[in-house]
């Protein structure tokens, strides 16, 4: 365990008004349990928004984000299943914001952002072959066993992983190389409220996309925080495939 706090207390120390961390990943950990204690929805309490208000002006768009105003925050749940901090604003108007962005004030690279949009294209492909996954073969007990883990899993608690090699990074680089792409050349929409992911601005080739994914893509039922932790094991190394 001091093992732990003490990895975790290394890097750069993260200063707000309201605490001080004496690294990263100890900021981390504490606003990963803020929020969940909280479930979508849910308003954030009076003292846990001093917390977060203090954290949010470390976002490099804060005053975009901020906006009229913030009135509270609140939870919400992204298109992934995942929950996030929501900044309620004055006028009535709210946007998602990164509790991570904050700490390591390192916005998502342009590949990642490519990424994120190409997801959100299929994301509605990927739900469809969850929900039909899954009433193939629940059990009696409305389960299905995780790919990963072995362990029975209910519906919300899985997502539609994509199955090594054909990651999906390979998918996105694969598709951009058969192209002649750049990731600077992929357009998508940036800094919009409740933009949790970008989006492709040129339909024809976000429907290509959709149609090489569904030709390559082999998907298995997952738990959600498994997929997540495997995640960064399949990452491309940037010695690899180069796409900018």
């Amino acid at each position: 365990m001091k093992e732990e706090l003490t990895k975790m207390a290394r890097g750069n120390p993260v200063v707000l008004a309201t605490r001080s961390f004496p690294g990263q990943g100890v900021a981390t950990a504490f606003f990963k349990e803020m929020l969940a204690r909280y479930r979508a929805g849910d308003r954030i309490s009076d003292v846990d928004a001093l917390d977060l208000a203090a954290l949010l002006e470390r976002h490099d768009e804060f005053a975009q984000k901020v906006g009229s105003g913030t009135d509270h925050f609140s939870v919400m749940m992204t298109e992934h299943g995942t929950p996030c901090f929501r900044i309620e604003r004055k006028d009535g108007t709210g946007t998602d914001f990164s509790y991570r962005h904050c700490i390591t004030q390192r916005p998502p690279s342009r590949k990642q952002e490519v990424s994120q949009a190409f997801r959100r294209v299929v994301r509605f492909d990927l739900f469809k072959a969850r929900d039909s996954f899954f009433a193939d073969h629940k059990d009696a007990a409305g389960t299905v066993v995780c790919a990963v883990t072995g362990e029975p899993i209910l519906l919300e608690q899985g997502h539609m992983d994509h199955r090594p090699p054909m990651t999906f990074e390979v998918i996105v680089t694969t598709f951009l190389v058969s192209r002649g792409l750049t990731v600077d050349a992929v357009p998508i929409t940036t800094g919009q409220d409740e933009q949790v992911a970008p989006d492709i601005t040129d339909p024809v080739l976000g429907e290509e996309f959709r149609r090489y994914h569904a030709q390559v893509a082999a998907l298995d039922f997952v738990k959600i925080s498994a997929n997540l932790a495997q995640a960064s094991r399949h990452r491309i190394r940037s010695t690899r495939i180069k796409l900018a």
